[in-house]
């Protein structure tokens, strides 16, 4: 196989297809014949015998001639031979031989007839890549139109050799989107029918780091099965982690400790949609280690992905936090709306406004305006939402007693929430007042037009005792 030969014996095999027009032939005949086609370079090395090398067909090996090798190659090739010999598609029989090669590549102890050996690959990085150009030769050759016939990944050359991928039509839209009979998986991310992440345009399969096809980890079902068993308390703690991720309580019927099993957008469906963004996320990132599959619980194998997705979400709360400088983003008040809002205020004080100070207070209104918007939104953000209450209560499952949380009531379990008062404090939310535009500003008009009020009430009172002494004056004549 690290010769040009055992490629171009591959090219030949192929070519001959074309030219005899021998289409439509099984995968497992055209397996074969690539198996007696395929020479492994393995270097053998022992105490007594020292090394020695040789190529030897893919063929023979599987086979596994130990008496007339000299060792046992069986538990070595006891987790490659099915999918060697009967493979699934054509990608799949290739990562599968990349794995095989790789594994002879780092060194193999196996026992023989006379002592232990040691295996290896000759020239590993040579022979791999030429795994990789025949899989793209065939790949692309078993989908390529001949002069006489079309071809393309419905109608194949090899029958199976290629699995197209699992897409289907959206009865309402007649859109075109992915999905998985048995995992979870999202629309937009190619799968094929063997439950392996593929090229959406292609349907090669896509490998992870050691050369192995990807499939998702969480089966559909899961979702449910993760609640089964659990106690009321564990529940809980479930249901308060997912409020933090977004669930909302209010969205479906929230008991507290309790799952129903028959309900429609509750926990269940909400761990469905995480597991689904694990499962693909972790074919993205495959090594980011989003999922645990080595935790005993599902819930142990999702929470990698719980922090990520925490993570995720508090990102994309920053960035809300920095869009929210738009909130107060108004448009200036007219001069008509600054000349009424001034006057009106200066006339409670008795003074007259200007020109002057129109242009003065415009800027002064704009602010206080803008201020008032702002705040606005600080009191809504600063609301404790139910998830967030929910969060820092507890569960005492013995008590009988309904639990009130604003308009919701919950019965039979004791939820022991906080007051407003504690979880405001709890949350770093404390209760604002909301800014009145006119008040401050009759406050700045108090402080800055002081000399004028003044004058004006000074002036007033002498208005006043004149007119009072008019009236004096003239009843005074009256009477005399």
């Amino acid at each position: 196989m690290t010769t040009e030969k055992s490629k171009n014996q591959i090219e030949n095999l192929i070519a001959d297809i074309d030219k005899n027009q021998d289409y439509e032939k099984p995968l497992s005949d055209f397996i074969k014949d690539v198996n007696r086609i395929l020479q492994i370079p393995i270097r053998v090395t022992s105490a007594e015998f020292g090394t020695k090398g040789d190529e030897y067909k893919l063929s023979y090996l599987l086979s596994n001639p130990k008496l007339r090798l000299g060792y046992d190659l069986e538990p070595i090739l006891e987790k490659y031979k099915d999918e060697l010999e009967n493979p699934t598609d054509w990608n799949s029989y290739t990562a599968t031989l990349s794995s095989f090669l790789n594994e002879l590549a780092g060194e193999v102890e196996v026992s023989g007839t006379q002592g232990n050996f040691t295996l290896s690959l000759f020239v590993p990085d040579v022979t791999l890549g030429y795994v990789e150009e025949i899989k793209d030769s065939v790949f692309n050759w078993n989908i390529t139109s001949t002069e006489t016939q079309t071809f393309g990944p419905e109608n194949q050359k090899v029958l199976g050799l290629s699995v197209p991928p699992a897409e289907k039509i959206d009865p309402e839209t007649g859109e075109f989107f992915f999905q998985s009979r048995n995992y979870y998986t999202g629309p937009n991310i190619p799968i094929d029918e063997n439950d392996f992440y593929v090229d959406g345009k292609t349907g090669e399969l896509k490998l992870d780091s050691n050369g192995k096809p990807i499939r998702p980890h969480f089966r559909r079902g899961s979702a449910a099965a993760l609640f089964e068993g659990l106690s009321s308390n564990a529940i809980f703690e479930i249901q308060q982690e997912l409020f933090n991720l977004g669930l909302d309580p209010s969205s479906y019927d929230f008991v507290p400790g309790v799952i129903n099993f028959s309900a429609k957008g509750n926990e269940i469906d909400f761990v469905a949609m995480l597991m689904t963004q694990a499962n693909d996320d972790n074919f993205l990132m495959p090594s980011s280690g989003l999922i645990d599959t080595n935790a005993p619980s599902l819930w142990g194998q999702l929470t990698p992905y719980l922090s990520y997705a925490a993570e995720k979400l508090e990102r994309t709360n920053v960035l809300v936090e920095g869009l929210e400088q738009y909130g107060g983003e108004i448009l200036p008040p007219t001069e008509a709306e600054v000349k009424t809002a001034v006057d009106k205020l200066f006339a409670e004080k008795g003074i007259y406004a200007t020109a002057r100070d129109y242009e003065k207070y415009a800027g002064i209104f704009f602010n206080l305006q803008k201020d008032a918007a702002a705040r606005q939104v600080e009191i809504e953000k600063n609301k404790p939402t139910l998830s967030e209450v929910i969060g820092l209560s507890t569960l005492n499952d013995t008590g009988t007693a309904p639990t009130q949380i604003g308009p919701y009531t919950y019965g039979g379990f004791n939820l022991m929430t906080p007051t407003p008062e504690q979880a405001r404090k709890q949350l770093g939310k404390p209760l604002l007042q909301p800014i009145d535009v006119t008040y401050e500003l009759g406050k700045i008009i108090d402080d800055l037009e002081a000399g004028r009020i003044d004058a004006s009430q000074e002036l007033s009172a002498r208005s006043a005792a004149a007119v009072e002494f008019k009236r004096n004056f003239m009843q005074f004549e009256e009477n005399f």
